[in-house]
């Protein structure tokens, strides 16, 4: 049997402006703003430093290289984010047909609370390397608690 996937959530693609010449003499030189191009072709830019400021660039990356590109002295360098792992239901699934099979095996009979229980820790499992994932970017320790 196989499950149907959700595809994976796009959040555009990550970016930042690397400066090898500071030609306005404002923002220094190396890593001066972080970016993202968004699905619909619109980027945005924060700038770091001093002066932090957000700037949207409806024209994409085209206006980003246009306006802060100083020909040249000023780079786009992508960021590659890896996306949430699958959840892992083919490594819980034979667990779900031997429960069954042993229920079939003893008379057919399976409590239905104690089998809504035994799913919910499978989902638990299945899903617990997106959770891990979840963690790492938000910052969070692990959990072990069902939700």
């Amino acid at each position: 049997m196989t499950f149907p996937t959700t595809p994976a959530p796009d959040f555009g693609k990550p970016f930042v402006l690397v400066r090898d010449t500071d030609v306005s003499g404002v923002s220094g030189t190396g890593v001066v703003a972080d970016g993202t191009l968004f699905p619909d072709g619109h980027a945005v830019l924060h700038w770091r430093g001093q002066w932090p400021t957000t700037t949207p660039h409806p024209g994409g990356m085209e206006s980003v290289i246009a306006v802060h590109g100083h020909n040249g002295a000023t780079r786009v360098v992508w960021q590659t984010i890896d996306g949430p792992p699958a959840a892992r239901y083919g490594e819980v699934w034979p667990e779900l047909v031997g429960y069954v099979q042993a229920a079939v095996g003893d008379g057919g009979q399976i409590d239905p609370v104690h089998l809504a229980e035994y799913m919910r820790e499978l989902r638990h499992r299945a899903l617990a390397p997106a959770r891990e994932w979840i963690n790492r970017i938000v910052g969070e320790q692990p959990s072990s608690e069902t939700p």
